[in-house]
């Protein structure tokens, strides 16, 4: 009786687990060679030198170049608290700061009006650009958005 018990809670567990998972694709931004993963089914609504950005009715994406005299790795953290500020980004998180095979990265979490969003700034590790971007979506125990934002990569 007990190992039913158990057995059963184990399967509610594991499904409960499996609610927020998300099927994940591939997808490249043609103009810089940025690939990464994002949500099954997306629609592109953008892919040129200015942005690429994708949705679907839970996500939107955008990535676009970050304009400027080149900003350094010490600077990622304070000049992505200071976007989000403009933006209005409320309940924002600390910045924390991450490093994929190919990116410097710092990130942030908050509310973007009625929606919770992740603004992240990557840059590359030779220094040559950096990216911002930004995940919108409905569900705040989402964890599909980290895991699109850890997938970045350049092309080689």
């Amino acid at each position: 009786m007990k190992r039913r018990i158990f057995t059963a809670m184990a399967v509610l567990a594991f499904s409960a687990f499996g609610m927020n998972a998300q099927t994940l694709q591939s997808t490249t931004w043609k103009a810089y060679g940025i690939s990464f993963k994002a949500p099954a089914g997306f629609n592109v609504e953008d892919d040129s030198e200015e942005g690429y950005i994708i949705s679907t009715p839970t996500y939107y994406i955008t990535v676009q170049l970050l304009e400027g005299e080149g900003i350094k790795r010490s600077e990622l953290s304070q000049e992505l608290k200071n976007i989000a500020s403009d933006d209005e980004v409320t309940n924002q998180t600390p910045v924390t700061t991450f490093e994929l095979l190919q990116f410097y990265g710092a990130q942030l979490k908050g509310n973007c009006e009625t929606e919770q969003c992740i603004y992240s700034y990557l840059l590359t590790k030779d220094g040559s650009s950096g990216f911002y971007v930004s995940i919108t979506y409905t569900d705040k125990q989402d964890n599909t958005p980290e895991n699109i934002l850890k997938s970045f990569s350049l092309e080689e």
